[in-house]
């Protein structure tokens, strides 16, 4: 991660143009860990340097970038679909308690806190260009995306023993244990960016981009790292202010320094193939997690202002 964050501020150093962006918004997580079989959501911050488009001298060829960081609130999941299920799960009614009882296994409610790194270069060529407020560009997205979700329960479960997969009976109280999932993906995909002025001092925008992404989950309760592929899309508009814009020209030189603002939307949606990561707490085998694998999903939803530079 340092190397990663030398790298972009080396970059933004280097780049003739700069942006800065701040974003609040909603992100939400579906299937994939075991007890997620429904959509769950809380707000997030993100935090963004990025440069959405800059061409290379005076020609038609551009580049972008942008480098994310999100940070979101505590997601809580009651285990109501894995609650359902336990009394066949765990293997426990069965062969120590007459069904008359009516005692069944309980995963508690479990906390999730998703933050990480998404990063993006892009490169392309515009295909209609009048200057640099006036474009539409096509490219290729290539980058990487590093989240993690950390996993902990705040309540007791309500029975006393369970059993692991061998049949041993284990302390309840003892078995429901913190955890964290990261997620390593790479992706690379086409994408498309435009600007058109309305003014002198404002524009609009808009980039959206699709790319298939493959990588790597590993959670360190279960000691389990596996392959994921699927897709990445983000879809991003907003508005875009120039307050202050000279052209300045020394000899062979010309010069447009600008400071300018952002306000905008954007969207973006992670999906990775059908898998199940037990973050429950409980010891499952595979025979029984494996019906259970679903697709994995985030999204987040992001209104963000942002204020940068350029030359």
């Amino acid at each position: 991660m340092k190397k990663i964050t030398l790298s972009v501020i080396a970059f933004s150093l280097i780049s003739t143009a700069s942006e800065i962006e701040y974003g609040t918004g909603t992100f939400s997580m579906k299937g994939g860990f075991l007890g997620l079989t429904g959509s769950i959501g809380t707000d997030v911050s993100t935090y963004s340097l990025l440069e959405r488009h800059s061409n290379l001298s005076s020609s038609n060829f551009f580049y972008g970038y942008d480098f994310t960081w999100y940070d979101s609130e505590t997601l809580k999941q009651a285990q109501h679909t894995y609650n359902n299920i336990t009394s066949t799960a765990n293997n426990f009614s069965s062969r120590f308690l007459p069904n008359t009882l009516n005692v069944y296994a309980k995963i508690p409610s479990m906390n999730y806190r998703a933050k990480g790194l998404d990063a993006n270069i892009k490169v392309g060529y515009d295909v209609l260009h009048e200057d640099q407020d006036n474009f539409v560009g096509l490219g290729l997205l290539v980058g990487l995306s590093m989240p993690w979700i950390d996993s902990s329960t705040d309540a007791a479960p309500d029975f006393s023993f369970v059993l692991d997969n061998s049949g041993n009976i284990l302390n309840a109280a003892d078995y429901f244990k913190s955890s964290k999932t990261s997620l390593m993906s790479y992706k690379i995909g086409p994408s498309v960016t435009f600007q058109k002025s309305l003014n002198e001092k404002v524009s609009v925008y808009g980039t959206g981009s699709f790319a298939y992404q493959t990588g790597s989950i590993e959670n360190d309760y279960s000691n389990s790292k596996f392959s994921v592929n699927g897709t990445f899309q983000e879809y991003n508009i907003g508005f875009y202010f120039s307050p202050f814009t000279e052209e300045y020209q020394w000899g062979w030189l010309r010069l447009s320094p600008r400071i300018y603002g952002t306000l905008g939307y954007k969207y973006s949606k992670w999906d990775l193939d059908e898998m199940v990561i037990n973050m429950s707490g409980a010891e499952l085998s595979s025979d029984i997690l494996d019906p259970l694998g679903m697709k994995f999903g985030m999204d987040s939803s992001i209104s963000y202002v942002g204020i940068g530079y350029s030359f």
